[in-house]
C-alpha cells in the first residue's frame, strides 16, 4: 500500500485514518515516502537506517544507533509535523499528542509493550505550575495517538523492515487521570523545593519520573502502558472514538469508585482505611463481615483455608471481587499476602520472573528484570499471623519499597550469581553420608549445584563439603528453580534428565542445560521487612 503525506491536520477523524493507513506497511516504507516524494536531503541523511541501527565507518569509528529516530521519522515524515521540545501537544491544531511505541514478542507472553511512554523532559531548574491541568504534561496526556510498530532485531531484523502493527487513539480514563495527577503532585513538590534526588520511579503509580540521559522525565509507566496495550488497543477497544462517545470497562475490580476522592485523601491513605477495618480478625471473620449471609454460610462449609483463599480475601478487604485491583496491575505493584507461622518462620517463599543464562549475562544492573522486578517496583505486603488457635489473623498491611541501603547488597548477589555463571557452574550428585546416592522421587540422581545459599555457604553443612559455593550467601537475595519439572542435560558431568520438555531448561556458557532458575526475596530478609506489624 502507498503511502502518502496528505491528511487533514485539524480532525481527528482523518487523523486516525492517516495512523492506521501505517498497519500494512514497515518502518522503511515511510522513508521510501520521502526518498520518492519530497527528497529532502537533510531529512533522508538523518532518517538513513544506519542511524537507527548503527555503523562503523571506514576509520573503524563507532557510531551508536538510535532507535529513537523511529519516531522522529513517522511525525517529522509521514505526520510533516517537525519534532520539537514545544510544551504543547504535537498535532496541535487537533490537540492530539503523537507518540510512536515499540513492542516486542515474547516467546510465551506474544506482544508486549517494550519501553515507558515518556512524555518530556523534568526540569529540575523550572518550577512546576501547581495545578495539573496548567502543566504541559496534561497537554500531553489527554489524547494520544499511539502508533505501534514490532520491534524485531532479537530477530535479526534491521529496523526499516519493522512492521507497524496497530495505531489507536488513547483517552485516558477519568479514574487513571487522578491518579496520574496525584503523581504529578510529587514529582511537582520534589522539584519545586529542591528535592530533585528524592524522585524516584517506585514512589509514583501510574506518572513515574523515569532516568533518561543522566536527567529525568515524566513518563507513562511500562506496566500501565502494557495494561492498556493487552486490554483495549490490541483488543480492538477503543479507548477514544472521534465519532461518539466511548465507554471503558475496567477488566479488574477498581479500589477508587470515584475519581473525586484522590483529592482528598492519597491512593495509600484509602488503601490503609479499607485494610485498618479488619486488623485482628480471623480469614473468617473477615469473611463473614464482608458477604452476605447466605454466601457465607456456603463459603464456611470449607473445613479448611487454602493459600488462595487468602489472596482473595486480602482483595476483599479493599472491596475488589476479581483476583487483582486495576490500580495495582496497572501501577506495576506486587502484592503479596504473607502468612507467618506462630513460632515465627514465613509460608510463602517470593519468587520472580524465569530468565534465560544468556540474557542475565548481557544485561546492565539499572535494565535488569531483578532491578525493574524486585528495586524499582513498590510492594503491598498483606499479613496474617497464625495464633495459639491455630488461625490466622490479619495484622494488617503496609506498602514497601527496597531501601536504599539494600540495593547495594542484591546488585552484589545479581554480580555474585553472573560471576559463577561465566567462571562455569559446578555440579555434584548428592550423596548420603555412606556415599549411597539420594534420589528425587522420579527415580533421578538429586543434583548440586555452587550458587549461593544457606547450605553450600555453611562449612558445617553436607553441601558445603560436596559442593562449597565460591560466592557468599546473600541475606536478600538467591537463585532457585523456577521450572516445576527439572531438566538437566550435563555433559560437564555425564549426567542427563531429559524426559521433561526442553522448555523447562536453560543453556549455560558451556553448553550444559540446567532447569530454568530465578531470583527470589529470602524470607528472613521479608520478616525483617515486615517486624513493626507483627
Amino acid at each position: 500500500m502507498a503511502l502518502s503525506y496528505q491528511y487533514n491536520k485539524q480532525s481527528k477523524k482523518d487523523i486516525l485514518r492517516h495512523a492506521k493507513a501505517l498497519e500494512k506497511c514497515q518502518i522503511g516504507d515511510v522513508y521510501a515516502l520521502e526518498l520518492n516524494g519530497k527528497k529532502r536531503q537533510d531529512r533522508l541523511e538523518m532518517y538513513a537506517e544506519r542511524n537507527i541501527m548503527g555503523w562503523i565507518d571506514k576509520n573503524g569509528g563507532i557510531h551508536k544507533g538510535d532507535k529513537g529516530l523511529i519516531g522522529f521519522l513517522v511525525q517529522d515524515i509521514y505526520f510533516d509535523e517537525p519534532k520539537d521540545n514545544k510544551s504543547t501537544s504535537d498535532l496541535n491544531e487537533a490537540g492530539v499528542e503523537l507518540k510512536v511505541s515499540p513492542l516486542i514478542k515474547k516467546p510465551r507472553a506474544g506482544l508486549k509493550v517494550k519501553e515507558r511512554l515518556v512524555l518530556g523532559m523534568i526540569n529540575k531548574e523550572e518550577k512546576l505550575p501547581d495545578v495539573f491541568r496548567d502543566s504541559h504534561i496534561y497537554e500531553k496526556c489527554k489524547l494520544m495517538m499511539l502508533v505501534y510498530y514490532v520491534d524485531e532485531s532479537n530477530q535479526n531484523v534491521t529496523p526499516f523492515k519493522f512492521p507497524f502493527y496497530k495505531s489507536a487513539y488513547v483517552k485516558i480514563p477519568e479514574a487513571d487521570m487522578a491518579m496520574i495527577e496525584q503523581d504529578y503532585r510529587y514529582i511537582r513538590d520534589c522539584v519545586n523545593k529542591k528535592k530533585y534526588d528524592e524522585l524516584h520511579e517506585r514512589n509514583a503509580y501510574y506518572l513515574s519520573p523515569c532516568p533518561k540521559n543522566n536527567r529525568r522525565a515524566f513518563s507513562l509507566k511500562l506496566s500501565y502502558m502494557n495494561r492498556l496495550f493487552s486490554e483495549y488497543i490490541n483488543k480492538d477497544i477503543l479507548l477514544y472514538n472521534p465519532e461518539k462517545k466511548s465507554k471503558i470497562v475496567p477488566f479488574f475490580g477498581s479500589i477508587i469508585r470515584n475519581p473525586k476522592d484522590l483529592k482528598r485523601e492519597s491512593f495509600e491513605t484509602i488503601v490503609q482505611g479499607r485494610f485498618n477495618r479488619y486488623k485482628g480478625k480471623t480469614v473468617r471473620q473477615i469473611r463473614q463481615s464482608i458477604m452476605k449471609s447466605n454466601d457465607f454460610k456456603k463459603w464456611n462449609q470449607k473445613n479448611t483455608v487454602d493459600k488462595a483463599e487468602f489472596a482473595r480475601t486480602t482483595m476483599a478487604m479493599l472491596g475488589v471481587e476479581t483476583d487483582q485491583a486495576e490500580e495495582f496491575v496497572k501501577a506495576g505493584i506486587y502484592v503479596k499476602t504473607l502468612r507467618v507461622n506462630k513460632n515465627g518462620t514465613m509460608n510463602e517463599n517470593i519468587s520472580f520472573s524465569a530468565f534465560d543464562f544468556s540474557d542475565l549475562l548481557e544485561e546492565k544492573w539499572k535494565e535488569s528484570t531483578v532491578y525493574e522486578e524486585m528495586v524499582n517496583r513498590k510492594f503491598l505486603w498483606s499479613v496474617f499471623k497464625e495464633n495459639e488457635k491455630g488461625e490466622y489473623v490479619f495484622h494488617g498491611a503496609i506498602f514497601w519499597s527496597m531501601p536504599q541501603d539494600d540495593e547495594k547488597i542484591i546488585k552484589k548477589g545479581w554480580e555474585d550469581i553472573r560471576d559463577i555463571i561465566r567462571a562455569g557452574i559446578k555440579f555434584v550428585k548428592d550423596v548420603n553420608d555412606d556415599g549411597s546416592p539420594i534420589l528425587t522421587t522420579r527415580g533421578k540422581n538429586r543434583i548440586l549445584n555452587n550458587f549461593p545459599d544457606s547450605r553450600n555457604t555453611d562449612k558445617n553443612r553436607k553441601e558445603y563439603r560436596l559442593c562449597p559455593s565460591p560466592k557468599p550467601y546473600n541475606r536478600i537475595i538467591s537463585i532457585r528453580p523456577h521450572a516445576s519439572l527439572v531438566y538437566y542435560d550435563l555433559k560437564s558431568i555425564g549426567y542427563k534428565d531429559t524426559g521433561n520438555p526442553r522448555c523447562n531448561g536453560s543453556c549455560l556458557p558451556n553448553g550444559d542445560v540446567m532447569t530454568k532458575q530465578c531470583f527470589w526475596f529470602n524470607n528472613e530478609y521479608i520478616l525483617e521487612q515486615i517486624k513493626e506489624i507483627l
